[in-house]
């Protein structure tokens, strides 16, 4: 939450700086205050309007099989419950933001590409691990708990899309440009690009998880 809202003050601090520097030359062209918004919420490079933390808990359990049983050979079977804590931020790229020329005196129009899943880890030093055995033949390794924590990354990751954690974002993105813009003296009109329904890439998502769960 810190980070994100340095990243909002440094917003606020590069549009309205720029806009006041360009006043004080008493530059009165539409264009060249426009340009000057364009370039301050450019300097923010990516904003960060999302950054929740959450719990997940990841059930592992294998073995050689009996060939024609539905059991395991004794003495191969693994098995591990692991509960860890991640973090998963989400964002707009606001170096591809474009500043209309074309309206009125006070007023311009910002394009934006819609929001995007910035950033999701989870926190290694959160690993607690419960119920964990192996048989004499096999052991568990920590490869196999970072392999199914990166599988677990990629469900959380598509509960999230299909929540509608996009469309959030884009509403923060919104409100921070507007209210950033205004006080500069100036309305904003916040306009995406792009796929109307970013929720969509939970599909991408789905089958990088079947193509982790394939391996």
């Amino acid at each position: 939450m810190t980070a994100a809202i340095a990243l909002v003050l440094a917003l606020v601090v590069s549009i309205t700086v720029n806009v006041m520097l360009v006043l004080r030359r008493k530059v009165s062209k539409n264009r060249s205050v426009r340009t000057t918004i364009l370039s301050g919420i450019q300097n923010v490079s990516e904003l960060a309007t999302i950054r929740e933390r959450f719990q997940s808990i990841v059930s592992f359990s294998d073995g050689v099989k009996i060939p024609g049983l539905n059991m395991n050979i004794p003495g191969t079977t693994r098995k591990f419950m692991l509960k860890y804590y991640g973090t998963i931020v989400c964002g707009c790229d606001l170096s591809k933001a474009q500043v209309s020329e074309r309206f009125d005196v006070n007023r311009v129009k910002i394009t934006l590409p819609h929001s995007e899943i910035l950033d999701i880890y989870a926190d290694v030093h959160s690993f607690e691990v419960y119920d964990q055995s192996a048989g004499i033949f096999t052991s568990v390794k920590l490869e196999d708990q970072n392999r199914e924590v990166d599988s677990d990354l990629l469900k959380v990751k598509a509960h999230e899309l299909e929540r509608g954690i996009l469309s959030q974002s884009d509403e923060n993105v919104r409100k921070i440009l507007t209210s950033v813009v205004a006080s500069t003296g100036m309305e904003a009109e916040i306009v995406f690009t792009g796929n109307d329904r970013p929720e969509l890439g939970v599909n991408e998502t789905m089958l990088q998880l079947e193509g982790a769960t394939a391996e």
